[in-house]
């Protein structure tokens, strides 16, 4: 009898330690979520850099499952002012942008969208997250590489005449397209540490960032690589370092309000604007091109290109001017404010700070800078630290 209840006991402990079996609601939840968001991160990957395709089911889907997330998570816990919002934000984006931006043009207001839904239906304990979402990323680079060493994915390259030097994508689009995602696989491996990178792992980073510059010869990756670096090896001393998320939300104002205006003011003539211009990589001009053309206007609208005289397209990569062009000021108030709403009343380490900060940075010269499903660190529920931390499992 004594045999039969202490293995009974064990088997109830058994499940109970079993991520899939154990408090099965809450577990469930989270691997119901790590799909969506995985499958968010390559429907919004085969939109922006494999063409032919508008992979409209595909996008579909994903915002089905992101929203199926979003109600699950509502039912676990509770409706907030946060989730009301983000109800509230979807709804609008949805009503008054055109379907075709977000279904089959552009892939940022399609990661927006999707942000909406699930930046708020994360669970802070789910500690695997990251874990999941580095190897996602990881699989999918290696498929893009095998495709196009089968010759179905193209090596798309440029000449960097300055310096005599033939750039890269190997697959991915646009050398400046391989790096950045490199930089997000960088991230994420550095996000997944509970500490500093030890001096094995800090040399591979430093290899592979190598690797990654000489076959693109893409500055702004290399920035994001040297900075990941940094925060990597410093880690376990930027942890212990707690800032408001009300300095990091008014941090992130400012860069949008300075993101638009260094193209809004852009002068040609101007020694201060030909040297921004020249360190954004000429990215404030083309900016500002498309400004004088359209300039702003208070609902979403599209943005025909534009064309330099030879015939070849002026491409405007800045996501703050681009966004607020085509969705209008009411669309584009949207994303900061959803934004405040997960930042405000609470705290952030130093070390997530800088990574965020960085990511809003990059997308003045990468439109998908602020894309979570590039930048996982976008997920401000999970890095952040509430003053009131609630788990999903509390009325369970």
């Amino acid at each position: 009898m004594i045999d039969r209840h202490s293995r009974k006991h064990s088997i109830n402990r058994l499940i109970e330690s079993w991520p899939f079996l154990g408090n099965k609601p809450v577990n469930y939840y989270r691997y119901f979520y790590t799909l969506a968001v995985i499958v968010a991160i390559y429907t919004y990957f085969f939109k922006r850099y494999i063409p032919g395709d508008s992979y409209q089911l595909y996008t579909i889907f994903s915002l089905c499952l992101s929203l199926l997330a979003f109600i699950w998570h509502t039912y676990l816990t509770k409706l907030t002012l946060k989730k009301a919002y983000a109800i509230f934000a979807s709804l609008v984006f949805i009503i008054l942008m055109p379907s075709s931006f977000y279904l089959l043009d552009h892939s940022s207001d399609f990661s927006i969208l999707s942000f909406f839904l699930l930046s708020v239906s994360i669970d802070p304990k789910q500690t695997d997250l990251i874990r999941f979402l580095f190897y996602a990323k990881f699989f999918l680079a290696i498929g893009v590489l095998f495709f196009y060493v089968r010759g179905q994915l193209p090596d798309v390259t440029s000449y960097r005449a300055s310096l005599h030097l033939v750039r890269h994508s190997y697959g991915f689009m646009h050398p400046n397209s391989l790096s950045m995602f490199a930089a997000s696989l960088l991230y994420d491996f550095s996000l997944m540490k509970e500490k500093s990178t030890n001096l094995l792992e800090t040399l591979s980073m430093i290899l592979f960032s190598l690797l990654i510059y000489s076959i693109t010869d893409s500055r702004t990756g290399l920035m994001a690589f040297i900075l990941v670096i940094f925060c990597s090896v410093f880690k376990t001393q930027l942890l212990k370092v707690e800032l408001s998320g009300d300095v990091l939300f008014v941090d992130i104002i400012i860069i949008f309000i300075v993101g638009t205006a260094l193209s809004y003011f852009y002068k040609a003539g101007s020694p201060l604007s030909s040297v921004l211009n020249k360190a954004f990589t000429g990215r404030l001009s083309n900016a500002h091109r498309y400004l004088l053309k359209y300039s702003f206007s208070l609902t979403p609208r599209k943005i025909p290109d534009l064309h330099y005289a030879d015939g070849s397209r002026i491409f405007n990569e800045n996501f703050y001017v681009d966004s607020l062009m085509r969705q209008g000021l009411f669309v584009y108030l949207l994303f900061p404010i959803m934004i405040g709403f997960q930042l405000m009343k609470k705290n952030i380490t130093l070390y997530h700070f800088i990574l965020i900060l960085a990511t809003f940075m990059t997308a003045m010269m990468e439109d998908y800078g602020v894309s979570f499903c590039i930048s996982s660190i976008m997920l401000f529920d999970y890095f952040s630290i509430s003053r009131k931390p609630r788990s999903i499992g509390a009325r369970i």
